[in-house]
Protein backbone atom coordinates (compact mmCIF):
# COMPACT_ATOMS: atom_id res chain seq x y z
CA UNK A 1 0.00 0.00 0.00
CA UNK A 2 1.19 3.51 -0.74
CA UNK A 3 2.42 5.67 2.03
CA UNK A 4 -0.26 8.48 1.10
CA UNK A 5 -3.05 5.63 1.35
CA UNK A 6 -2.01 4.39 4.28
CA UNK A 7 -1.49 8.04 6.39
CA UNK A 8 -3.83 10.16 4.06
CA UNK A 9 -3.52 12.88 6.81
CA UNK A 10 0.01 13.53 6.20
CA UNK A 11 0.31 15.40 2.70
CA UNK A 12 -3.11 17.56 3.34
CA UNK A 13 -0.64 18.42 6.02
CA UNK A 14 2.75 19.03 4.09
CA UNK A 15 1.20 21.14 1.79
CA UNK A 16 -0.27 23.53 4.46
CA UNK A 17 4.03 24.18 4.87
CA UNK A 18 5.16 23.92 1.82
CA UNK A 19 2.19 23.59 -1.37
CA UNK A 20 3.04 27.64 -1.71
CA UNK A 21 6.50 27.38 -2.55
CA UNK A 22 6.20 25.19 -5.61
CA UNK A 23 7.04 21.41 -4.04
CA UNK A 24 8.45 19.03 -6.86
CA UNK A 25 7.24 15.39 -5.96
CA UNK A 26 10.37 13.39 -6.43
CA UNK A 27 8.84 9.66 -4.81
CA UNK A 28 5.24 8.70 -3.77
CA UNK A 29 5.18 5.03 -3.98
CA UNK A 30 5.03 2.40 -0.72
CA UNK A 31 8.65 3.24 1.05
CA UNK A 32 8.75 6.90 0.19
CA UNK A 33 6.50 9.99 -0.36
CA UNK A 34 9.11 12.68 -0.81
CA UNK A 35 8.42 16.34 -2.47
CA UNK A 36 11.42 18.47 -2.35
CA UNK A 37 11.95 22.63 -2.63
CA UNK A 38 14.61 24.19 -4.55
CA UNK A 39 17.71 26.43 -2.63
CA UNK A 40 17.83 29.65 -3.53
CA UNK A 41 21.66 30.18 -2.83
CA UNK A 42 22.41 27.07 -4.37
CA UNK A 43 21.40 25.58 -8.05
CA UNK A 44 21.87 21.82 -7.00
CA UNK A 45 20.66 22.40 -3.91
CA UNK A 46 17.42 21.25 -2.23
CA UNK A 47 15.41 20.48 0.95
CA UNK A 48 13.33 17.32 0.71
CA UNK A 49 10.61 16.83 3.16
CA UNK A 50 9.98 12.66 3.34
CA UNK A 51 7.59 10.05 5.26
CA UNK A 52 9.79 7.01 4.74
CA UNK A 53 8.83 3.48 5.89
CA UNK A 54 10.59 1.60 8.45
CA UNK A 55 11.21 -2.70 7.68
CA UNK A 56 8.79 -2.86 11.32
CA UNK A 57 5.75 -0.91 9.05
CA UNK A 58 6.02 2.36 10.55
CA UNK A 59 7.11 5.63 9.29
CA UNK A 60 9.51 8.71 9.90
CA UNK A 61 8.82 12.33 9.00
CA UNK A 62 12.53 13.88 8.04
CA UNK A 63 13.68 17.03 6.27
CA UNK A 64 16.86 16.49 4.28
CA UNK A 65 19.01 19.47 2.83
CA UNK A 66 21.23 18.14 -0.06
CA UNK A 67 23.32 20.25 -2.55
CA UNK A 68 24.07 17.90 -5.24
CA UNK A 69 23.86 13.99 -3.99
CA UNK A 70 25.75 15.24 -1.12
CA UNK A 71 23.53 15.45 2.36
CA UNK A 72 24.15 18.90 4.55
CA UNK A 73 21.64 18.14 7.17
CA UNK A 74 19.11 15.40 8.32
CA UNK A 75 15.90 15.99 10.65
CA UNK A 76 13.86 13.40 11.62
CA UNK A 77 11.16 12.24 13.77
CA UNK A 78 11.00 8.78 15.75
CA UNK A 79 8.88 6.22 14.30
CA UNK A 80 4.69 6.23 13.77
CA UNK A 81 2.77 3.58 13.44
CA UNK A 82 -0.57 5.29 12.93
CA UNK A 83 -2.20 8.26 11.05
CA UNK A 84 -2.96 11.28 13.10
CA UNK A 85 -5.09 14.00 12.36
CA UNK A 86 -4.44 17.09 10.13
CA UNK A 87 -3.18 19.48 12.37
CA UNK A 88 -0.79 16.73 14.57
CA UNK A 89 0.62 16.14 11.32
CA UNK A 90 0.82 19.93 11.07
CA UNK A 91 2.30 20.30 14.42
CA UNK A 92 5.15 17.43 13.70
CA UNK A 93 6.11 18.83 10.25
CA UNK A 94 5.94 22.72 11.43
CA UNK A 95 8.00 21.47 14.87
CA UNK A 96 10.73 19.58 12.98
CA UNK A 97 11.02 21.66 9.66
CA UNK A 98 11.54 25.25 12.16
CA UNK A 99 14.00 22.64 14.00
CA UNK A 100 15.97 21.98 10.73
CA UNK A 101 15.72 25.44 9.77
CA UNK A 102 17.44 26.80 12.95
CA UNK A 103 20.48 24.47 12.94
CA UNK A 104 23.51 26.23 12.77
CA UNK A 105 24.67 24.54 9.33
CA UNK A 106 21.40 25.06 7.84
CA UNK A 107 21.42 28.86 8.55
CA UNK A 108 25.46 29.02 7.03
CA UNK A 109 24.16 27.28 4.32
CA UNK A 110 21.80 29.97 3.72
CA UNK A 111 24.80 32.69 3.65
CA UNK A 112 26.46 30.68 0.77
CA UNK A 113 29.28 28.93 2.93
CA UNK A 114 29.23 25.15 3.08
CA UNK A 115 31.22 22.99 5.33
CA UNK A 116 34.28 21.14 2.98
CA UNK A 117 34.44 17.60 3.71
CA UNK A 118 36.62 16.41 6.50
CA UNK A 119 40.13 17.54 6.14
CA UNK A 120 41.80 14.29 7.80
CA UNK A 121 41.81 12.61 4.11
CA UNK A 122 44.33 15.45 3.01
CA UNK A 123 46.22 14.99 5.80
CA UNK A 124 46.27 11.01 5.02
CA UNK A 125 47.25 11.50 1.89
CA UNK A 126 50.45 14.18 2.63
CA UNK A 127 51.05 11.46 5.91
CA UNK A 128 51.26 8.61 2.79
CA UNK A 129 53.18 10.57 0.29
CA UNK A 130 55.81 11.30 3.00
CA UNK A 131 56.26 7.76 4.81
CA UNK A 132 56.54 6.51 0.39
CA UNK A 133 59.60 9.07 -0.01
CA UNK A 134 61.11 8.35 3.34
CA UNK A 135 60.86 4.71 1.97
CA UNK A 136 62.42 5.50 -1.44
CA UNK A 137 64.90 7.62 0.03
CA UNK A 138 66.25 4.59 2.46
CA UNK A 139 66.35 2.34 -0.29
CA UNK A 140 67.99 4.51 -2.63
CA UNK A 141 70.47 5.14 0.04
CA UNK A 142 70.99 1.34 0.98
CA UNK A 143 71.27 0.88 -2.55
CA UNK A 144 74.14 2.86 -3.18
CA UNK A 145 76.06 1.80 -0.51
Amino acid sequence: MRIKDEFPNYLPALMFYIGDKNPVKSSDDNKVLSYFLGLKNFKKGFDYYELTRTKDGGVFFSVVTMLGFKTILKTETQIIYKDMSELEWQKLIGNYSNSHLMKEEYRALAQGYVKKGGGSSGCLGVLILGILMAGLFFLNSTLEM
